[in-house]
């Protein structure tokens, strides 16, 4: 298993191998810039390649008389994989009402919530920057039985001792910043550390590509269709 490293490893490490540990052309808000722009660009691969990748979950308390509840502070995307309730020995998969007359069910659920025993959810996104689960119908009890899984985003680098989380493109991340130091300077070296870092995001790629949980490459038939329409 690749080490997860610090920002401080990392940084230094740039900083010898560019030999820029007395320069200040690079200012450091700069530098953690260059840093988190190499996640971003790698994460979105990451997320193509193996969306479980990030796979993580949290506790969603349902209050009664609220319909709304936020996302998770750090999920990606609005990428949720289930929501799943669990009180007691009841046991179910919250489904997501389909796109296809999914607002008339969610007003049909709200007038029949008495005869509703199970949940379903949609996602709302009225507010920029604050978007929605919408559970339905109105939950009519409280307490934390509901479990949401979903797809986190990639750390971002904050101070010294935030650890980069995708340890298999640590490499290919500080081969990013050094092309950006060698830009800035105009360092001749510039192509050569290019070639490098195109040649780096293959072999990330490559590995994320073959990591799997296990060894089981049976591919799972889904009869959900099937199983909601009887």
């Amino acid at each position: 298993m690749a080490d997860y490293l610090t920002y401080l490893t990392m940084k230094t490490k740039v900083k010898n191998d560019t030999d820029t540990q007395s320069e200040t052309f690079v200012s450091d808000p700069e530098l953690l810039g260059f840093f988190n722009e190499a996640i971003d660009e790698i994460e979105k691969e990451v997320h193509k390649l193996n969306e479980d990748y990030f796979l993580t979950n949290t506790v969603l308390s349902l209050v009664s008389g609220t319909e709304e509840y936020a996302f998770p502070s750090d999920i990606y995307a609005m990428k949720i994989r289930a929501l799943v309730y669990r009180k007691g020995t009841d046991v179910y998969p919250i489904k997501r009402l389909r796109d296809w007359r999914k607002l008339e069910n969610f007003e049909s659920n709200k007038s029949l919530q008495q005869q509703i025993t199970r949940y379903n959810y949609l996602v709302k996104n009225a507010v920029a920057g604050s978007p929605k689960i919408v559970i339905t119908p109105v939950p009519a009890e409280t307490g934390a039985y509901v479990q949401v899984w979903y797809i986190r985003a990639a750390n971002k680098l904050l101070v010294d001792a935030t650890v980069c989380d995708i340890p298999e493109a640590s490499n290919y991340i500080m081969q990013y910043v050094k092309c950006k130091i060698f830009e800035k300077e105009h360092n001749p070296i510039l192509q050569k550390a290019a070639e490098d870092l195109a040649e780096m995001k293959t072999n990330v790629l490559s590995s994320l590509s073959e990591r799997t949980p296990d060894n089981d490459t049976t591919i799972e038939a889904d009869f959900s269709y099937y199983n909601e329409m009887t």
